[in-house]
């Protein structure tokens, strides 16, 4: 999956973010950034507020999109969601219980190894 067309479905579900969005874009490379920062600069904190200020129903939509995306099986897309947002908020969600029973199966699968690695960088 292309960046450009990657970053427009961030922006279809979530308008809200559009202001942020082209704050980003508009020092890089335009609607042609790369979907890791997009999603790494604009969603993953987002969904940090959400999930700290204790906004279920947002976070559940958040995770909800997530898991369309890694149902398309798209290796870029795939890696961009496990790698820019979910490891991105592993330790946020180890504390957090009660979040991460609002991943979908896809995503508490990335969440359950980045959680499994980060015990394990733990250990002496």
């Amino acid at each position: 999956m292309k960046s450009q067309f990657f970053n427009k479905l961030l922006l279809a579900r979530f308008p809200n973010l559009t202001a942020k969005y082209l704050h980003e874009i508009s020092w890089q490379e335009g609607d042609s950034t790369g979907s890791h920062v997009v999603y790494g600069d604009v969603l993953t904190p987002y969904l940090v507020e959400c999930i700290t200020s204790g906004n279920i129903q947002e976070t559940e939509k958040i995770f909800a999109f997530l898991e369309e995306i890694l149902s398309l099986k798209d290796e870029y897309s795939e890696n961009v969601i496990a790698c820019s947002v979910i490891e991105s908020i592993t330790l946020l969600l180890m504390k957090r219980d009660n979040f991460q029973m609002l991943l979908g199966d896809s995503s508490r699968t990335i969440f359950e190894e980045f959680k499994r690695e980060t015990r394990d960088d733990s250990m002496p």
